[in-house]
């Protein structure tokens, strides 16, 4: 992909890679705390073994009173705070393994990576745990802009000095395609003020990660609300020096960047008048299964349906590097070059399996040879089904 093009894919796994290793200050085993909305960004583009694999001993949830003992007298209110954190009241962890409460009675002497949603709500759940502390470390990051005052209560609710950094990672969005990104908004007809909120903050994220600021905002002009969030969203940029990175001549590199930047265009449109779009259908992979199935977060879920496997009842449909090749390969293809896809595929895993068939084993060296590439064809297996 050109290095010029937005890619929300590629920013929020940069973020990742530097996330799980404290952004290089956190070595060794550790802990990461998440709330609801940040583990299901996360959950977009790594999978549970890359994650655990980076030196991560347990995945858990912060604003959950299962995963939380500070949290157990208050569980009442989980709630509220699920709601202000990512829109969605329930315990989904959109992938991601969180271990059993009891583990974390054995994880004190470990250092904690915290990546949450810059709220009121967060917040408070951070001055409860630093009021009484789990791990030796805390490592926070945001995944917008941090207010003021909420940094200010933070810095005052440290008294055994366990936060050694904070910053703000740029994260705030959920990355579907390289080229297409979602907030994961619902019940969008009524603007409240926090849904305008959220998308304030989801597309001031997105200028950040991709590190953009637009040469120009258009807006549609019969929509007062898309008037408003371009207006605000450009009274953020001018006040705001952190998204002037790459503006005129200043810390932006070479002069083509700035020209590609200067060309960026913001458009707001209202989706209240537009009622053509869902009307139309599709005949691209991706858009069939969203449209016929239901595509939520990279996942189909598929329980309850006849003669289905008990491993395929929740599909990950992933653009991500290293999810799902084929799917990567052919989201966007047509029904017919679809079928020709799928025909290949089985056909060269059913070739793969006949040369690994049990009756083909005459030696220690076939055994060992088919024990190491054993793996890999059970992998093969699950992307045959799950396409099939």
């Amino acid at each position: 992909m050109n290095s010029d093009q937005l890619d929300g894919i590629s920013a929020i796994r940069t973020y990742v890679d530097r996330l799980v290793t404290g952004d290089g200050r956190c070595n060794g085993m550790k802990v990461l705390l998440l709330d609801g909305a940040t583990t299901q960004i996360l959950s977009c583009v790594s999978t549970q073994s890359e994650i655990l694999s980076r030196e991560v001993y347990l995945v858990s949830r912060l604003d959950d009173p299962r995963c939380n003992p500070n949290l157990k007298e208050h569980s009442s209110n989980n709630n509220s705070i699920n709601n202000e954190n990512g829109g969605d009241s329930s315990n989904d962890n959109g992938g991601i393994h969180s271990l059993a409460l009891q583990e974390e009675a054995h994880v004190g002497h470990m250092k904690a990576v915290v990546f949450l949603r810059p709220t009121d709500n967060n917040i408070g759940l951070l001055v409860r745990e630093l009021s009484r502390p789990r791990f030796s470390e805390y490592h926070i990051y945001f995944s917008g802009i941090l207010p003021p005052n909420l940094f200010q209560l933070l810095c005052e609710n440290d008294p055994q000095d366990r936060v050694k950094q904070v910053q703000e990672f740029y994260a705030d969005f959920l990355p579907i395609n390289p080229d297409l990104v979602s907030l994961n908004c619902r019940n969008t007809l009524q603007m409240t003020s926090a849904l305008y909120k959220r998308n304030i903050l989801g597309l001031q994220s997105m200028l950040l990660a991709n590190k953009r600021q637009p040469g120009t905002i258009r807006y549609q002009k019969s929509s007062r609300l898309a008037k408003q969030l371009a207006q605000d969203i450009s009274a953020n940029i001018k006040s705001d020096d952190i998204f002037h990175f790459r503006r005129g001549t200043g810390g932006g590199g070479g002069g083509t960047n700035n020209n590609n930047n200067n060309n960026l265009l913001l458009l707001v449109v209202d989706r209240m008048d537009d009622p053509v779009t869902p009307l139309l259908s599709q005949w691209t992979y991706q858009a069939m299964v969203h449209e016929l199935l239901g595509l939520n977060n990279n996942r189909v879920i598929l329980r309850g349906v006849p003669n289905v496997s008990k491993d395929l009842e929740e599909v990950v449909l992933s653009s991500a590097p290293g999810h799902d090749a084929f799917f990567q390969s052919h989201r966007n293809s047509n029904f017919g070059e679809l079928g020709e896809a799928i025909q290949k595929l089985l056909q060269d895993y059913q070739a793969r399996s006949q040369q690994h068939q049990v009756s083909n084993l005459k030696s220690i060296e076939d055994m060992q040879s088919f024990m190491e590439r054993y793996p890999e064809l059970r992998s093969e297996s699950h992307t045959v089904s799950k396409h099939v």
